[in-house]
């Protein structure tokens, strides 16, 4: 028997990975927090009206288990598109700002996911202090 049929043989059977939406958004906003200009994550309304609601339903619930506020993300097969809302501060240019977000969360999800991602920003404020 050739090595090549050995090791087909031992392979075993396919395993099949589902990285979550949770997974997702943590990983960027752990990566979009390091950007330099990124001053800190904004929920976004839709994140806003959730945790407002849940706090108020369960008070004592563990906001660990919450997917990072300011990320959204949506995981679809081998892709996964993640919206990003933050603010910087003045003195950074917005655009110079969402370029390395984009750039560093797409290659940081990408390595420790293994999926093709795409990756939006929004700068909702701008610290002017």
């Amino acid at each position: 028997m050739s090595a090549g049929g050995m090791g087909s043989a031992a392979a075993g059977p396919a395993v099949r990975v589902h990285v979550g939406d949770a997974v997702v958004a943590r990983v960027a906003a752990h990566r979009a927090r390091r950007v330099p200009g990124v001053v800190a994550l904004r929920a976004d309304l839709t994140q806003a009206l959730l945790g407002l609601a849940g706090s108020w339903l369960d008070p004592d619930r563990d906001r660990g288990s919450l997917p990072a506020d300011g990320v959204h993300a949506a995981v679809d097969g081998t892709a996964a598109e993640v919206t990003i809302t933050l603010a910087t501060r003045l003195g950074f240019t917005c655009r110079d700002v969402a370029q390395a977000v984009q750039r560093e969360v797409a290659a940081e999800v990408g390595a420790y996911t293994g999926l093709d991602v795409v990756v939006t920003v929004v700068v909702a404020e701008v610290l002017l202090d």
